[in-house]
């Protein structure tokens, strides 16, 4: 700050990038061993903030539910769909954990459900303590307990605040480098990438290459901008993804599966209808940027990947 108007840089979240980044080169164990402490932390600051927070509501608060009517709600859902896709990057660790097959769907349908339920209780009593006129978006739970007086638990939920948005870093980070590292090894981005540390066995290049790229857009760029791009990414990449779960099952119905999809081919359907539906309520500023991005990808794609591809050679589908 003091560089000029609008001139500033969110020092203290490009390091908490470089913190998350550092944490992850010391080995999947340890990263997982802190994450496991931060996360019970995190889920502890919300059963305070449900269990303390409803004696605070003022029903009148309610009214009306949706001021910004149906569509203003998609909206929003569309807007912070960010805090809640961690759970598909837990597959991206399947390598790295012990009997995928059978606890990583039981982890990713518990953990989904658990927030789902701590996310909507914890909305409630927020817009049952201040209307939804007054909330700050900046801090709108501590801010909330600070309007009925409850200071220091004010400023131990927004100290919780940070130590929640370390987990969602955490969880983000492991999961691009993985799939970077996947890409990597399988020749689809250059193998440098895939080198992994000869004792950590992580890949500590990509590592620290997101945790730079990621501390420079936390430290410069509007956090909605980056949430909205980041958004429109994520819901293509399921829709995606989705299609290709029905595609595989009748054009390869013999390839041998870790996890099966149940009530094919309903279930992944109805994941592409939602997620368009729900990318239809993002703004046509944040379609333009992906746009160009998803151009810049398929020239590398094209360009380079395709004809690398270690799977594609394989299976026969490109000359070796």
């Amino acid at each position: 700050p003091g560089t000029g108007a609008g001139h500033k840089v969110d020092l203290f979240a490009a390091l908490l990038c470089l913190l998350i980044a550092w944490l992850l080169t010391l080995g999947i164990r340890s990263a997982a061993r802190f994450e496991t402490i931060v996360v019970g932390l995190k889920v502890l600051v919300v059963l305070v903030v449900i269990g303390v927070g409803v004696f605070h509501i003022d029903t009148a608060n309610y009214h009306p539910f949706f001021p910004y009517g149906i569509s203003g709600a998609f909206t929003g859902a569309a807007t912070v769909f960010f805090a809640v896709f961690g759970y598909d990057a837990m597959s991206t660790a399947a390598e790295e954990s012990k009997d995928a097959r059978r606890h990583m769907p039981k982890a990713i349908i518990y953990s989904l459900a658990i927030a789902m339920v701590l996310y909507v209780a914890a909305c409630l009593v927020l817009t049952g303590m201040q209307n939804y006129k007054d909330i700050d978006k900046e801090s709108g739970f501590s801010t909330a307990f600070q309007s009925v007086g409850l200071d220091r638990l004010a400023d131990v939920i927004a100290v919780g605040a940070i130590v929640g948005i370390l987990t969602v870093m955490f969880t983000f980070m492991l999961g691009v480098t993985r799939v970077w590292f996947s890409m990597s090894r399988d020749g689809l981005l250059p193998k440098w990438f895939a080198k992994t540390h000869p004792t950590r066995h992580v890949p500590t290049r990509v590592t620290w290459i997101v945790g730079v790229a990621s501390a420079a857009i936390a430290g410069f760029l509007p956090i909605e901008e980056a949430a909205e791009l980041t958004n429109i990414g994520i819901l293509l990449a399921f829709v995606v993804v989705c299609t290709a779960v029905i595609v595989l099952r009748y054009r390869q119905p013999d390839l041998p599966r870790s996890f099966r999809t149940p009530g094919m081919p309903f279930v992944p359907a109805l994941g592409v209808v939602f997620s368009i539906w729900l990318i239809t309520f993002l703004q046509w500023q944040t379609w333009v940027r992906f746009l160009i991005w998803f151009l810049i990808g398929c020239v590398i794609y094209f360009l380079y990947s395709y004809k690398r591809s270690e799977l594609a050679k394989r299976q026969g589908r490109i000359g070796s």
